[in-house]
């Protein structure tokens, strides 16, 4: 039987999605909550497969499907953890951070 996972978004991460979406809603309205939706059905797939992504140093990442950005994250015991919400033209040093 799989085990459900609690979700949890770091502050760090919530603040990144927080930005994006009022970013994008400034371009256009609607654009915003598309980035949102995004946002969560990559969540979605990785819980379906959390240990299934791409290895960045002690953590996973996956990308959007649609925006360019990646969620970097881990699984610890029941918990996955959402440290950053990660625009990919920026420079990836700054994905990682102190948990």
């Amino acid at each position: 039987m799989k085990k459900e996972l609690n979700v949890i978004v770091k502050e760090q991460a919530n603040q990144e999605v927080v930005e994006a979406y009022e970013f994008y809603e400034t371009k256009q309205v609607g654009l915003g909550e598309y980035f949102f939706n995004d946002f969560t059905n990559t969540i979605k797939a990785i819980l379906l497969s959390p240990n299934g992504f791409v290895k960045f140093y002690d953590f996973r990442q996956v990308r959007f499907s649609v925006f360019l950005f990646v969620i970097v994250y881990e699984v610890f015991e029941n918990d996955l953890i959402i440290y950053a919400v990660f625009e990919t033209h920026q420079n990836p040093e700054k994905k990682v951070r102190k948990k």
